[in-house]
């Protein structure tokens, strides 16, 4: 499995989506890194994991690592995330549009909102981003134009 390393986090809204994602990352061997939250830390501000998930995913992709957020909407994970130069981080509530995203876009980290979707529907999302590859060709340029953008910034 080339893209063996997760980066995983959530804010207090995704803890139990999170906990259960890692179970099922585990179970398919992929080596999960958790950044949290603990239990004990309570009410988290979502920035802040959604910051060390996507450094480790930067310092670490053309290694295969990818990163997965969590939080009630995926909203809040989402913006965080695409603040930082390097990742692409896309919102999926379906089979289809993780695919996409990977597919299209090439992102590194996958966000899901726990109030938007099951457990299983998570699971099924999971591992559609995570074995989708990367399609090359048109989208190339298109990423090369993103780049540019944080370049510019």
């Amino acid at each position: 499995m080339a893209n063996n390393r997760i980066y995983i986090a959530s804010d207090h809204n995704g803890n139990a989506a999170r906990a259960y994602v890692i179970k099922c990352l585990q179970n398919l061997n992929y080596n999960v890194i958790d950044c949290g939250p603990t239990a004990a830390q309570g009410k988290v501000d979502y920035p802040d994991f959604a910051q060390a998930v996507c450094h480790h995913v930067v310092n670490s992709f053309t290694f295969g690592a990818f990163g997965i957020l969590i939080c009630g909407t995926g909203t809040g994970m989402s913006i965080a995330a695409n603040k930082i130069d390097g990742i692409r981080a896309g919102i999926a509530t379906d089979r289809a549009t993780a695919e996409l995203m990977r597919e299209h876009n090439n992102c590194n980290v996958l966000v899901l909102g726990q109030w938007r979707n099951s457990l299983s529907q998570m699971d099924e999302i999971v591992n559609a981003f995570l074995t989708t590859n990367f399609a090359g060709g048109r989208h190339d340029s298109r990423l090369k134009k993103l780049q540019d953008i944080e370049k510019n910034q």
